[in-house]
């Protein structure tokens, strides 16, 4: 009975232990990183299940290869990703695991609640370089630089073919067109084409078009919204039903 008592002992002892086991979030992770002299950053993240981890960035638009970086990483309270081989106050040291998604958090280890939070949130999906059929329709600028775009007349828009790396839309007093190409997570503007109507307010249109005329933004579709940044302005924009 005694060596009963003890096999039942070793049991519950086993499945306590199985309950408070942490579930380490392995896999490759992916994300488009902001950048302010580039158009993005591609930036992955691989956990292994030695707690080992490899890291790769790739400055958009320059010609250097992949920067890599190895070493070792902790998991903290089950949801906190720590890359304990970085220096203290590095970048991209610590993370917050959630739903098979990193959240990285900023310099003091806090979430990041700018506008652009949404752009640090890395994902198991690896970005696809095809065209993204979601862009293919019209967006309606609603904010530039987080200042809602007030007009007398009909909101600005872009209507995006990039199957034909073309865009046709409205700048808020002059119809708008030009050539635009899907490179991976940008959109590259070439030289704007607009009409010569006069109309009393021109400050938002010639704020707008200066803005895309031959510039290099990053995307990211957030549910009905096209949101452009270059890592230092930002442009969002709602599906035109």
């Amino acid at each position: 009975m005694k060596n009963l008592n003890w096999f039942f002992l070793v049991v519950i002892l086993l499945q306590a232990c199985a309950l408070n086991k942490s579930v380490v979030p392995t896999g490759q992770y992916f994300g488009e990183l902001p950048c302010a002299d580039c158009p993005g950053i591609n930036y992955s993240l691989s956990l292994n299940k030695d707690f080992t981890y490899t890291e790769a960035t790739r400055y958009q638009g320059r010609e250097a290869s992949e920067f890599l970086d190895s070493g070792k990483y902790e998991l903290i309270d089950d949801t906190i990703v720590t890359l304990t081989s970085k220096p203290e106050h590095a970048g991209l040291k610590q993370f917050v695991a959630k739903d098979n998604q990193l959240f990285i958090l900023d310099l003091e280890g806090n979430p990041i609640e700018s506008s652009y939070a949404s752009w640090y949130i890395l994902t198991k999906e690896k970005p696809s370089a095809q065209v993204n059929s979601q862009l293919n329709a019209s967006w309606e600028l609603q904010l530039i630089n987080d200042i809602p775009v007030v007009v007398d007349r009909e909101l600005p828009y872009l209507e995006l073919q990039l199957n034909n790396d073309r865009f046709s839309g409205f700048g808020g007093c002059n119809r708008i067109n030009g050539p635009v190409r899907q490179d991976g997570p940008t959109l590259k503007f070439g030289m704007i084409i607009a009409t010569k109507m006069a109309c009393p307010d021109l400050e938002t249109e010639t704020q707008f078009l200066e803005l895309l005329n031959n510039r290099t933004w990053g995307y990211k579709i957030e549910g009905s919204n096209l949101v452009l940044t270059d890592g230092n302005e930002q442009l969002v924009f709602t599906q035109k039903e």
